[in-house]
């Protein structure tokens, strides 16, 4: 289990969506730290089904800022967020075991941080800064 942490290099800079990702954050660290998924297959099947519901929110608030900042790679960027929620989706329903939707979840979960909010909602950032919409 390794847990997800907030650090400066997952700042964006928009007050609002960094906010939403820290509670992406805390949503997917109590996913993470559980221990015994068979045992808590209820808890697991809730916190996966707020996960998926709360990135939906979180995405339609990001490609809205987006949109109105008129971002050149939103088309993309919508790509990568549907994607997202089809690989939730996808550990919802296919996993043959809680055991292996935890190891579906701490691949899912790592690898989103790692390529989407430290690369790609980067790219977003950067391009802002560039264009002085932040400092």
């Amino acid at each position: 289990m390794r847990r997800m942490v907030w650090t400066a290099a997952c700042r964006m800079g928009f007050e609002e969506i960094d906010s939403q990702h820290r509670l992406l954050f805390a949503i997917s660290n109590e996913l993470l730290e559980i221990s015994n998924p068979k045992s808590q297959e209820p808890e697991i099947k809730y916190l996966l089904r707020h996960l998926r519901d709360y990135v939906e929110k979180h995405f339609s608030y990001e490609e809205k800022f987006m949109e109105e900042k008129k971002f050149p790679g939103l088309s993309d960027h919508k790509q990568k967020h549907q994607k997202i929620v089809a690989e939730i989706n996808n550990a919802l329903t296919g996993s043959a075991s809680m055991s292996a939707l935890k190891e579906s979840l701490e691949t899912l979960l790592d690898g989103w941080v790692q390529s989407h909010i430290l690369v790609e909602d980067k790219k977003y950032a950067d391009w802002a800064k560039f264009h002085k919409i932040i400092d």
